[in-house]
């Protein structure tokens, strides 16, 4: 709301307001321009609307023709909405009332959808807006006696003092029942307000206590308990002021720093509730006014008491404005005028593969099912039949189309065809050949007809709202959404024998795994367990994929009882069928592992001790997954006697981490429970060679040679202890019993490298990593370790030479 012109102090607000407006930059001559360029889907409003002709009431109350492209037009053919305007400037008071044959019938549940625009002004606009449902004797010309905060319908919070100085002076109106009568009478009024109105004095206190925020509410203009009263005194001797603040019933808060008045269109839905408690819902913000699809909003439901409107059906409606020193471009667009055409569209979505499964609402459904999108239109009733229906049909991710009819019922029958080939960004388009109507077709059922891609995982697929724009009337379906079930393979783990005693019932449990992972909504995915072939019983999969159930003891016979498990998920798919048996009969064996849950170094002996009232026990280990072993087998004539043995488990363990698993059978084929110990292999290393390297004889050479080994030689290295190594060798000097040839030992990698001189430091020749398997480093007769001859140093004789090979490992860190 804003402030009304008039008064000194009046005056000192508006200069304040026109100076935050300039900081701004609003102005509603660039703004209205830029609304109508932004003009959402809407009707035309011929012969819908009048302007009021009120007291006071300015001539900026019009109604303009758009074309598709939001370009005015004078044209009525070229139209396809309109747009009316309430305020677009300073100090003005409005109102446009519905004509005598379009006007609200408050015996009948009424909707009507629109899009209001308040302009850019953001803190800096005013005042705002109000709908109104009203039945004033003034009729089309009932509107407020002020401007400002009155937003045109609310009472005129003013008036000249009266009195003097010696009886008493007052301002403002001292009582309410006066205050009222310069609203507009018998009326209900939702207010768009846009401009807060709490500086307690009279034109400017409607909003205290309110926290200054730009909100919806509505309440009865001229009901004297929509008012409260409050007063003060004044500067002046023996003058009293008096002002209201307004009651707000049903009140939206736009919230903190959040304007009405921020360029954009707003979509606003009212749906009242004649029958029982009459009743108004109203929401805003509930469509994207770029895409048109619904949204939350904001939404609030009061109660309507007929009374107050002083009439048995018929009254007139339509919106009103008033703007102070602040000011805005107000607009109204509709999409369902009350009463002039009502109509509804129904989307249905079913899965024909599953027998018709509604899916419309999270329904789940398989890759290559058949479906059916069938939207309802229907018409019923209203002053004018529904025409020139222009369909926009959303059209599903992750479906293909295989046709699309149009199917008309009610007095007639008719039927046309949707070209499929016509989609665009997602959409068909199609203009409905016939209007509707209650005297021939009252509905068209318009059916989509496809299947549903293959998925690889599940895909949540969304069927938005369709919109259905006729010349008088936009209705929009409902969304719907549902989930193709991604191409999976399920298995289960867990279904293991079972041993239970005589007259004991079994527990069958296991896990259902998906090849996609995730979990599996509660509910969806069933085990279905059958024991011995004639006991079948279901079990709910957890979301974690588990699953348990008791078979009681009465289905189970002595010694073995096969049963199968078979797990079923939403979609249809299954695992295949899982057999396990449950023996019943004597105790299982009584298994204690010394060391067991432990971990130990190889090598390592078993430990174990058994009891068992069979005549026989028998004692296994399990390496990994690895084919069982035999250790031992106790006689047991003397039930529950302690057997206690021990075995050397293999020295030839690879290296690694082993988990050996040890139990008991006994001779009623019982199983212990299982207990494990974790044996590790550590690795080794090591290395042989050949012993001897052998130069033969041979006759002193006349130069320095090198002399090749009478044969090949090789080491073998054992290289599994984790880590890496290196592989060096050294040499002494060749002696005789009296002769010493230094330098004469030496080492090359293959018969064309350069040699090296060994000595006792060592020479680095090979390294690597750690891996289980040995490694042999062969050299042919003329690489690795040679002799260089050299004739000054050589006598004759017979020479030796130690050679030493060090193979060293660094741990991995």
């Amino acid at each position: 709301m804003g402030i009304k012109q008039g008064k000194l102090k009046v005056v000192m607000f508006t200069i304040a307001i026109t100076f935050f407006a300039s900081i701004s930059g609003v102005s509603a001559v660039t703004d209205y321009p830029n609304a109508i360029k932004a003009a959402p889907h809407g009707i035309t409003l011929n012969g819908i609307f009048q302007t009021g002709t009120g007291s006071g009431v300015s001539s900026a109350s019009k109604t303009v023709n758009l074309t598709p492209n939001n370009v005015i037009t004078t044209d009525p053919n070229a139209a396809t909405k309109s747009v009316v305007t309430i305020t677009d400037d300073k100090n003005q008071k409005a109102a446009v009332w519905s004509t005598d044959g379009n006007t609200f019938d408050i015996n009948k549940n009424e909707t009507a959808s629109m899009w209001v625009y308040l302009g850019n002004g953001y803190a800096a606009a005013g005042d705002g807006m109000a709908l109104v449902l009203q039945n004033d004797p003034k009729g089309n010309a009932a509107i407020s006696t002020g401007n400002g905060e009155t937003l045109g319908v609310w009472a005129d919070d003013v008036t000249p003092t009266t009195g003097n100085i010696f009886t008493g002076r007052t301002s403002g109106y001292n009582k309410v029942d006066d205050l009222v009568k310069t609203s507009v009478q018998n009326s209900w009024a939702l207010e768009f307000d846009t401009h807060t109105n709490d500086s307690r004095n009279a034109n400017n206190n409607f909003d205290t206590n309110l926290g200054g925020n730009n909100h919806l509410a509505s309440g009865y203009p001229a009901d004297t308990g929509t008012y409260v009263r409050d007063m003060e005194g004044s500067l002046i001797p023996l003058v009293t002021n008096y002002f209201y603040s307004q009651k707000h019933s049903g009140f939206i808060d736009y919230g903190k720093n959040v304007s009405l008045s921020n360029g954009q269109w707003h979509h606003v839905t009212l749906k009242y509730v004649s029958d029982g408690s009459p009743s108004m819902t109203y929401s805003i913000d509930d469509k994207d006014p770029k895409t048109n699809a619904a949204l939350p909003g904001k939404t609030a439901l009061v109660s309507i008491d007929k009374s107050k409107f002083k009439s048995n059906g018929s009254i007139r409606w339509g919106f009103t404005g008033s703007t102070g020193a602040s000011y805005e471009t107000n607009l109204v667009m509709f999409e369902q005028v009350p009463g002039l055409v009502n109509a509804s569209a129904t989307q249905k979505v079913t899965d024909t593969t599953q027998k018709n499964k509604d899916v419309t609402n999270n329904g789940l459904i398989q890759s290559d099912d058949s479906l059916s999108f069938v939207t309802d239109i229907n018409y019923s009733g209203g002053k004018q039949e529904w025409k020139n229906i222009n369909a926009s049909l959303k059209i599903p991710n992750d479906v293909t189309l295989k046709s699309g009819t149009i199917t008309y019922s009610g007095a007639g029958t008719d039927s046309e065809t949707i070209n499929l080939t016509n989609i665009s960004n997602g959409e068909i388009t199609k203009l409905l050949k016939n209007n509707l109507s209650s005297t021939k077709y009252s509905n068209a059922k318009i059916t989509l007809l496809g299947t549903a891609n293959k998925e690889t995982k599940d895909t949540v697929v969304h069927s938005d709202e369709s919109e259905f724009t006729g010349s008088n009337a936009v209705v929009q379906s409902n969304a719907a959404s549902f989930t193709i079930g991604g191409i999976r393979t399920l298995t289960l783990s867990g279904i293991n024998d079972i041993t239970v005693k005589a007259g004991s019932g079994a527990t069958i449990a296991g896990t259902v795994v998906s090849s996609l992972g995730g979990v599996f909504p509660a509910g969806t995915t069933t085990a279905a367990i059958k024991v011995n072939d004639n006991y079948s019983v279901q079990a709910d999969v957890g979301t974690d994929g588990k699953f348990s159930v008791n078979v009681p003891s009465d289905q189970l016979k002595l010694g073995k009882n096969p049963y199968t498990v078979m797990a079923t998920d939403q979609f249809g798919n299954q695992t295949k069928s899982y057999t396990a048996n449950i023996s019943v009969g004597a105790n299982k064996p009584t298994l204690t592992l010394d060391d067991s849950g432990k971990t130990v170094n190889a090598p390592y002996s078993l430990s174990y001790h058994v009891t068992d009232d069979s005549a026989k026990i028998k004692m296994y280990y399990q390496d990994g997954s690895g084919t069982p072993v035999l250790m031992d087998t106790f006689d047991n004539p003397k039930a529950n006697e302690l057997h206690s043995g021990a075995y050397k488990l293999p020295d030839d363990l690879s290296v690694g981490k082993h988990v050996i698993t040890v139990y008991a059978i006994d001779s009623d084929d019982n199983k212990s429970d299982t207990q494990t110990i974790t044996v590790m292999v550590p690795g080794k290393l090591g290395l042989t060679t050949a012993g001897t390297l052998d130069f033969g004889s041979t006759d002193i050479p006349d130069k320095a040679t090198i002399l090749s080994r009478k044969t090949d030689f090789s080491v073998d290295l054992e290289t599994s202890l984790p880590g890496t190594w290196d592989l060096s060798v050294s040499a002494t000097d060749l002696t005789s019993g009296s002769n010493t040839i230094k330098g004469a030992i030496i080492y090359r990698a293959t018969a064309g490298d350069n040699a090296q001189v060994l000595n006792q430091t060592g020479l680095k020749i090979l390294s690597g990593s750690s891996k289980l398997t040995p490694t042999k480093v062969p050299w042919d007769k003329d690489a690795g370790v040679l002799i260089k001859a050299d004739p000054s140093q050589i006598h004759k004789d017979a020479y030796t030479a130690k050679v030493s090979w060090v193979l060293t490992n660094t741990p991995s860190k």
